[in-house]
């Protein structure tokens, strides 16, 4: 990653990087902070070079697709966007302090001295505070959370196309926060979908690796296989080598999972919001509310 500071002319003038928070192939992450309020963001940088359109079009889908989640609680707010003078494409959203549910994973893997199946994502410069350092609700707490948050974005319109432990963090307050909407689909708005570019294997429904496009079946399931890996402190298992293979069958457990949502087949999977209600029913003291769990805060340096 590069930690040196961009110069972004035309990013607001009151807005001030601080520190890289972490990158992918084509995007960084940095802390950022509003030098009038004091208040952290998180401000996502896309270069998007001539004829680039897959970038492009993806850092305007994500800026939709949070465009209509604006209302839904559990899901990252987008506070602005915009283009630089040299062609870096900015998105400012909510900070999340408490880092990743992968932060999580990789925290606990560390404690207890399990080697993690996946790779590393790339080092942060430092540990945020929250989840990784604190403890954590058990799974069926944080599922009841993630799949309203889930039923109410396919309410919306969108699908997310990309549910894994990095994009899962969680807010000041520890509630989790669904991210990362770069490979949304959005219903109902004539933009299609970005087919099968873009999933993360270790998550992603069979039908994808056949080259379906990402739908709410593959959401649910994609959630439900993120869960599995914090649960289990492995991966679901689901590989393009596996959907290939005739003996690849689920394990009974694996079939019941948040109610079969890991079920190989789309139409066996229940939707999002009978995931949450199901699992509300069995949480009285978390019916109605999103979440209550919360960690001690601890300010950003």
């Amino acid at each position: 990653m590069n930690a040196d500071r961009p110069q972004l002319i035309g990013l607001p003038t009151r807005i001030r990087l601080i520190e890289p928070l972490g990158s992918g192939s084509s995007c960084t992450v940095w802390r950022a902070r509003d030098t009038h309020s004091g208040r952290d963001f998180a401000i996502k940088l896309l270069p998007i070079r001539a004829g680039d359109a897959l970038a492009a079009e993806r850092l305007q889908r994500e800026a939709r697709a949070l465009s209509r989640l604006s209302q839904v609680e559990g899901a990252i707010s987008l506070h602005q966007v915009g283009v630089a003078a040299d062609g870096t494409a900015w998105l400012l959203l909510d900070f999340a302090p408490g880092g990743s549910l992968r932060d999580c994973i990789q925290a606990r893997a560390e404690e207890t001295g399990t080697p993690l199946p996946l790779p590393l994502p790339t080092p942060r410069p430092r540990p945020l505070p929250g989840p990784p350092t604190a403890p954590m609700p058990r799974t069926e707490t944080l599922a009841a959370s993630l799949y309203l948050t889930l039923a109410e974005a396919h309410s919306a319109g969108v699908i997310h196309g990309d549910i894994s432990p990095a994009n899962i963090l969680f807010g000041q307050s520890g509630q989790p926060l669904l991210a990362d909407f770069g490979m949304a689909s959005l219903l109902g708005g004539g933009d299609g979908t970005l087919g099968v570019v873009g999933f993360t294997p270790a998550y992603a429904a069979p039908e994808r690796f056949r080259g379906a496009p990402p739908d709410r079946a593959s959401d649910v399931f994609a959630l439900a296989a993120t869960l599995w890996h914090w649960e289990f402190s492995q991966p679901h298992g689901i590989s393009l080598a596996e959907v290939r293979s005739k003996d690849s069958e689920p394990t009974a457990t694996q079939r019941q999972w948040m109610l079969g949502a890991l079920s190989e087949l789309p139409t066996e999977r229940p939707d999002a919001q009978m995931v949450a209600d199901s699992l509300n029913s069995r949480l009285p003291l978390h019916k109605g509310n999103r979440w209550r769990w919360k960690y001690p805060r601890r300010d950003v340096e």
